[in-house]
């Protein structure tokens, strides 16, 4: 047998190597953890305010907390009294990013 013989053989014997297996059982595990999500309803508090200045129109601020959701709605809506019961607020930081539109 001679080296012509042999090179068809070794193209059909190809392999991916060693990480194969180990990435098979991630796709696995993470295609269970997709089947088997169960969706929860959560609220949130969505809090703005509407400004009209001269010149520049209606500018909309958004508040954030760093919650963002709530899984018990008594706790939701407690929270959401508190807002509507207090109409002073305290702005403990102000967070400014540049927005890019490319």
């Amino acid at each position: 047998m001679n080296d012509i013989d042999i090179y068809p053989v070794l193209i059909t014997l190809h392999t991916e190597g060693p990480c194969q297996f180990p990435t098979l059982g991630f796709v696995a595990s993470r295609y269970e953890q997709v089947k088997s999500f169960v969706p929860e309803q959560f609220w949130y508090i969505y809090l703005t305010v509407t400004t009209n200045t001269p010149g520049e129109g209606e500018i909309v601020t958004e508040f954030n907390w760093k919650r963002h959701r709530l899984f018990e709605l008594e706790s939701a809506f407690a929270l959401y009294e508190l807002v509507l019961e207090n109409s002073l607020a305290t702005v403990s930081k102000v967070t400014r990013k540049n927005t890019k539109k490319w």
